[in-house]
């Protein structure tokens, strides 16, 4: 089955099935009415959940295709837009664990590249960075997701709060926040390591 929406106005997108001669037609008939009737919802959903519009209508058609593809379990219709719901969330929930499970692969490789010293970094501080590394590393990382990230973009990519805050979509007295409790327990589990 493959679903395609091309965005037109105001109307709601438009779902194509294209299916194995398996499906009966009411499945056929019955998701293109639920589509017709919910997409603006669920991509409404999906948008809050994940902030972004284009993967938002990316994760509801993928929520109307599992639904067309487990339809028949689903035999009570005033189930379906419940079942519906559950499948963007649990999507939008899965699509969230990626992005933040290759963000953290991305600061390991920053991170055992060099990525912590800049050109103007002194011998001295280059050798205690070299040295510290891997405890810096494990601690950084066992920050909380907002913490880690604000004190990165701070510290590592040099950017102001306020760059931050865009960034991170917060207020810059959040980023104050994520910054000081992320100083605060990086001191606290690197004891004298600068």
């Amino acid at each position: 089955m493959h679903a395609t929406e091309p965005p037109q106005g105001e109307h709601a997108p438009v779902l194509r099935l294209v299916s194995d001669s398996s499906r009966a037609g009411t499945a056929r008939a019955g998701i293109v009415e639920l589509y017709h009737l919910e997409f603006r919802s669920m991509a409404r959903l999906a948008y809050l959940l994940c902030g972004d519009m284009q993967q938002a209508d990316d994760l509801t058609h993928d929520a109307f295709v599992r639904l067309y593809e487990h339809w028949d379990r689903v035999d009570d219709p005033a189930r379906r837009v419940g079942y519906l719901r559950s499948i963007v969330v649990n999507l939008a929930h899965s699509a969230h664990r990626r992005q933040a499970t290759a963000r953290r692969h991305a600061a390991r490789s920053v991170f055992a590249e060099g990525g912590g010293t800049t050109a103007s970094t002194s011998a001295e501080d280059e050798a205690i960075w070299s040295a510290a590394r891997p405890q810096v590393m494990a601690a950084l990382v066992a920050l909380p997701d907002r913490q880690r990230t604000a004190v990165v973009l701070r510290h590592w990519l040099r950017m102001t709060e306020s760059e931050i805050a865009e960034t991170m979509g917060c207020s810059v007295g959040s980023v104050r926040t994520h910054v000081s409790r992320g100083h605060q327990t990086l001191a606290q589990r690197l004891g004298g390591i600068r």
